[in-house]
């Protein structure tokens, strides 16, 4: 029982020196990873910019039982959609369209869901598309919603501003 103890302690004393040697995270040597290396000069690039991105804090705008997780999204930025206790009687579609007026629109994306049936939250990225009829980063820069067709819900409401996420600029370039 002793020769226990005294292994246990000294292995908690090896331990304690090695994590005390091991040097910070910032410090580390990572291998020559091209993603790793664009991802730092991605970072370097947006904190020295005029206007450096930085994510808008979570809102969670809310009708009935969905939400999306802000007002705001930069060209990249993903939409996050969080459904909660859908009535097992409703159905229909989550609609994404961009306004152009208050007359008209353009529909980007249809879900269909199902109350009765188990939902899960999702994330929707927003890129341009030929078959959508969006053609550049412009065409989807502006005031969007997200329809619930089918339900007594409100529509809500969000922008996309004329921002890059920081390293998806080549995302946004024009496919027409």
């Amino acid at each position: 029982m002793v020769s226990i103890t005294i292994i246990i302690i000294v292995f908690s004393i090896i331990q304690t020196g090695a994590i005390k040697e091991s040097p910070p995270a910032s410090e580390k040597e990572f291998p020559d990873d091209p993603i790793l290396q664009k991802i730092m000069n991605d970072k370097i690039e947006n904190d020295n910019s005029e206007n450096p991105y930085k994510p808008k804090e979570r809102e969670w705008i809310q009708s009935g039982p969905f939400s999306v997780d802000r007002s705001e999204y930069a060209l990249g930025e993903k939409i996050f959609i969080k459904m909660d206790n859908i009535p097992k009687n409703v159905k229909g579609e989550i609609r994404f369209v961009k306004n152009f007026n208050s007359t008209h629109e353009q529909p980007y994306k249809s879900i269909a869901f199902d109350g009765s049936k188990k939902q899960t939250n999702f994330y929707l990225a927003i890129y341009p598309s030929i078959p959508l009829g969006f053609c550049t980063s412009d065409s989807l820069v502006g005031d969007w919603k997200v329809v619930f067709s089918g339900t007594p819900f409100d529509s809500l409401d969000f922008k996309i501003l004329n921002q890059f996420l920081p390293g998806m600029e080549k995302q946004f370039e024009p496919v027409c």
